[in-house]
């Protein structure tokens, strides 16, 4: 029977070291101290917007007029073969009104609608005002000038254009993480009883400002479900912004023309903007910068925010340039918003609160801490903001 007898098998070490004389996991391992900060760089539209333009919310809709004004300007939609008594425009034709001139100064070219318009088809009469009319190209600008009546003119000719509503959506975000109640009792690197969850907060609290940034930048408004279990998601600049009348595309090349070029046209449609921010991803913001350093500099904001805040002058207008870090990946490497800060808010119906203990003891063994919050961001008017895509060297 004796043969069944096995002893315990064991390591035998001639001379104890630190490879090989303790157990794995046996000696403390060397961290980094834990850190809870605002993350400002990482996320820094939520940051600013939170400072700059945060509004209480007191419905789950978020809803505003968008006024819209008669376009002086159209765009032609066809190229013609000679000049013809019917212009083709792309939009807004139903805009203009009989005996309106219209011209184009790539041709120096003038002629006059002689009729109330009601689609993009007008009808004119060509060779008006001294000029003699040729043949228009897709793509070309006409500019609207006012009718030329009579001096006995008392006719009417009444257009308006109504304001459209806009709206978007409140989200419901919450994020939890989980631990034992046992489990939070244990003593770890980090410290005594109650460390580790601890560590877990501030793990989740930089995800949460992630994810929250996230969809400022990509949710889409969208609704679900039914009472009292409906989804509300809330649209983000995305949303609202890449089928805009800004919208820019650079194909994979950022030039300083081109930038100058796309700020410009912003610029022309809204002369009146003052408070403009440029956010995109940390390598747009780079190709700018490399253009020349003395034409980018530092402002103020830099201080009151806790991040980088650049500024660049274009057509004298000053455009602050604020780096997204969260874009610094894949495509978006190329993304960036061009925002007046005077019409943009993030509406919030429950502002950012930590619930710990969503579970009391006596209901269970788990102890869940809550991140919670309820938001959206609303964006008026649309055309007095931009997207681009494809701003890349």
């Amino acid at each position: 029977m004796a043969a069944n007898v096995k002893s315990p098998a064991v390591t035998a070490v001639a001379t104890g070291g630190a490879q090989n004389l303790y157990a794995t996991n046996e000696l403390p391992v060397d961290m980094h101290p834990r850190m809870m900060d605002s993350y400002s760089s990482l996320t820094p539209l939520t940051k600013i917007l939170t400072q700059m333009a945060e509004d209480p919310s007191t419905n789950y809709r978020v809803d505003w007029q968008e006024k819209k004004n008669i376009p002086t300007y159209l765009v032609q939609a066809t190229t013609e073969s000679s000049a013809s008594t019917s212009l083709y425009v792309v939009d807004n034709g139903d805009t203009v009104v009989a005996d309106t001139l219209v011209y184009n100064p790539r041709t120096d070219d003038m002629r006059l609608v002689s009729s109330n318009e009601t689609d993009n088809t007008l009808t004119v009469v060509v060779s008006q005002g001294g000029t003699t009319s040729s043949a228009g190209q897709s793509g070309d600008i006409w500019h609207v000038l006012p009718p030329s009546l009579a001096e006995n003119d008392e006719s009417y000719r009444a257009k308006s254009v109504a304001d459209e509503n806009i709206y978007n959506l409140h989200q419901l975000v919450k994020l939890q993480y989980g631990i034992t109640r046992i489990g939070d009792k244990m003593k770890t690197h980090f410290g005594g009883a109650g460390s580790k969850r601890e560590e877990l907060k501030s793990q989740k609290y930089r995800e949460y400002r992630e994810k929250k940034e996230k969809l400022a930048y990509f949710g889409g408004r969208a609704t679900g479900g039914t009472a009292p279990a409906t989804k509300r998601q809330a649209g983000g600049l995305t949303y609202y912004l890449r089928t805009g009348t800004l919208y820019k595309d650079f194909n994979g090349i950022l030039t300083e023309s081109g930038w100058r070029s796309w700020v410009g046209d912003y610029k022309d449609q809204n002369p009146d903007a003052t408070n403009i921010w440029f956010f995109g991803a940390g390598n747009v913001i780079d190709i700018i910068d490399g253009w020349g350093l003395d034409k980018v500099r530092l402002t103020p904001e830099s201080k009151t925010y806790g991040l980088d805040i650049l500024t660049y002058r274009n057509r004298g207008m000053t455009v602050k340039l604020v780096a997204l870090p969260l874009l610094d990946i894949g495509v978006t490497k190329g993304w960036g918003w061009l925002l007046d800060m005077e019409r943009i808010r993030l509406k919030t119906l429950d502002r950012d609160m930590f619930y710990p203990e969503a579970k009391n003891i006596g209901e269970s063994e788990i102890i869940y801490d809550t991140y919670r919050g309820v938001y959206t961001i609303m964006i008026a008017n649309e055309s007095r903001h931009a997207m681009c895509t494809g701003a890349l060297l």
